[in-house]
């Protein structure tokens, strides 16, 4: 709403619709990237070109945008209702060759550390004690990343993402790992995530 009714954000996305090989970065959580165009559905981030809500079309021209980066921010998306049309929208956008890079929690490391029952597991997840204190049991920190009080949606693993991504028009969908990707401009991953990521590329036919 406050793009569409505030004149200087209705000539910023305005400026979006003449951009070519534009570098976007979602879900930015206050973490923009200098010369990006940063957004998030949160507007306090200062660090923001402008607002949006992922789960409405992206601001662009088809094929306007060279590379995508969305990290930690899918698993917020309703699999079965805001995903298909996310995923699709990033293929839209992207130009010929352009790559999408999503990361989210892998959720299938923390069952299989679940199903280990070893404190060493949790360690290499980044939980240097173990589980933390605020958790009686191993299931709860399972489900915090199914769940995280609400704010996650969806639990990831590669062949869910796949799909979704092929579904979407992609025809070329890699498994990377912590800041290796075929854009070296997208190799820029946060560190404090690499425990517990998954490292995803989409990259739409040339």
């Amino acid at each position: 709403m406050a793009n569409r009714w505030l004149p200087w954000r209705r000539l910023k996305i305005s400026k979006l619709r003449n951009m070519k090989g534009i570098s976007l970065n979602l879900g930015t959580g206050g973490r923009g990237k200098d010369s990006w165009i940063n957004m998030d559905a949160i507007g306090s981030h200062l660090d923001l070109y402008c607002t949006h809500d992922l789960r409405r079309p992206l601001p662009m021209l088809d094929g306007s945008v060279k590379r995508i980066l969305a990290e930690h921010v899918i698993e917020h998306l309703d699999f079965y209702g805001d995903v298909p049309g996310v995923f699709t929208e990033f293929h839209r956008v992207l130009e010929p060759g352009g790559v999408a890079r999503i990361i989210v929690p892998e959720v299938t490391r923390y069952m299989e550390t679940y199903f280990q029952g070893r404190t060493e597991g949790w360690k290499k997840l980044g939980f240097k004690e173990g589980i933390p204190e605020d958790m009686e049991t191993p299931i709860e920190l399972v489900n915090h990343v199914f769940h995280q009080k609400g704010e996650h949606l969806f639990g990831w693993d590669f062949p869910a993402m796949e799909r979704a991504l092929l579904k979407a028009g992609f025809v070329k969908v890699l498994r990377q790992k912590y800041r290796v990707s075929v854009d070296s401009e997208l190799a820029i991953d946060q560190p404090n995530h690499e425990p517990y990521s998954m490292y995803v590329e989409a990259i739409k036919e040339g």
